[in-house]
């Protein structure tokens, strides 16, 4: 739905009422001038008359009749409106066929009461569009107050987990420590300062991974079989939501790269082919021990698809592929 302001609302509004009341009133003017005073059985059943007293009707039904509190007096005022519209069709009946027909004068009340309902379902529905647009618009916070949760719990996940990495380097006195508490800054940098933007470049976003990747060499050593696959030089103007890469990321360490086997790999590859952004991580599987006896699909991955429900509902998909030695997933997202 097309999202409009309140100053458009109101002026939409205004010039729907002007209108409206215009025509009534030059309708009403034009018919008095031809009849009054002669004519004037004629000007009181005449269409101009038909149509004010169900404009009015309508408008009293709207701003009026339908607050009230009390269910009787909403019903008196239904009633009373009835018996004027059943005077006005008798009176035409009789103006027109010189006697008064119930079947004729039935169909006169029909018509004015179908044209009373067709003048409040304008005016209905013209109020209407403030509401759907205030709806929309809180509709739209909510989304955003949403995914911006489910992005301030991912950082506390991926600190828990850098944080222990960091604990395990240091119980081995690992001499790159320092290098890996400056890379880790770097990347906090990134989550402080980025992460709370509806949208980054997805050049940030990857120099997040590179830094990633590049303390997880760190902790495993250099001959780790860790690659980070970038294909295509990635442009400025290319915008994403942020921190919504780094899961797969993550989870590929956490639950593919836990040991120093020399068979524990993972591959990371993103690139960009006809307007779609594909990241794939892939890492190897081994047996599980029993401090991982969890299903693979932890808090990471799960905010994550949230998230894509969330930001990218139509234009996302994510897809996990597994064996007995290898776990691939994939994100897919069509840029605009």
């Amino acid at each position: 739905m097309l999202q409009l302001t309140s100053k458009t609302l109101r002026q939409i509004k205004i010039k729907f009422h002007v209108v409206f009341i215009a025509i009534l009133t030059f309708e009403l003017i034009r018919s008095a001038f031809n009849l009054l005073p002669a004519e004037w059985f004629f000007f009181l059943t005449s269409d101009s008359i038909e149509n004010l007293l169900c404009a009015l009707i309508a408008y009293a039904l709207q701003y009026y009749v339908f607050k009230l509190l009390g269910i009787w007096k909403k019903i008196g005022f239904v009633l009373l409106f009835s018996i004027l519209l059943l005077a006005l069709a008798l009176l035409k009946d009789y103006r027109i066929h010189d006697s008064i027909e119930f079947e004729q004068s039935f169909e006169y009340f029909t018509s004015f009461l179908g044209q009373s309902l067709l003048f409040y379902s304008g005016i209905y529905f013209i109020n209407r569009l403030e509401f759907l647009n205030r709806y929309k618009k809180l509709e739209k916070e909510l989304n955003q107050a949403k995914e911006q949760l489910l992005r301030n719990q991912l950082h506390p996940h991926f600190l828990f987990n850098a944080f222990n990495s960091l604990y395990s380097l240091s119980l081995k006195n690992h001499p790159d420590t320092s290098d890996y508490i400056l890379k880790l800054s770097s990347m906090m940098r990134y989550l402080t300062d980025e992460s709370h933007f509806l949208r980054v470049p997805l050049t940030h976003e990857l120099a997040f991974i590179e830094e990633y990747v590049a303390i997880e060499k760190i902790r495993f050593g250099a001959d780790a079989r860790i690659k980070l696959i970038i294909e295509e030089p990635i442009g400025e103007e290319i915008l994403i939501a942020p921190f919504l890469l780094i899961p797969l990321v993550e989870n590929a360490f956490k639950h593919g790269f836990y040991t120093n086997s020399k068979a524990a790999f993972v591959t990371i590859n993103v690139r960009i082919e006809n307007k779609e952004l594909r990241c794939t991580v892939e890492n190897s599987v081994f047996k599980k021990q029993h401090f991982q006896e969890k299903t693979r699909d932890g808090k990471g991955l799960e905010n994550l698809k949230q998230r894509l429900r969330l930001l990218y509902p139509k234009s996302s998909h994510i897809s996990i592929t597994t064996t007995e030695e290898t776990y691939v997933s994939q994100l897919t997202l069509t840029l605009p």
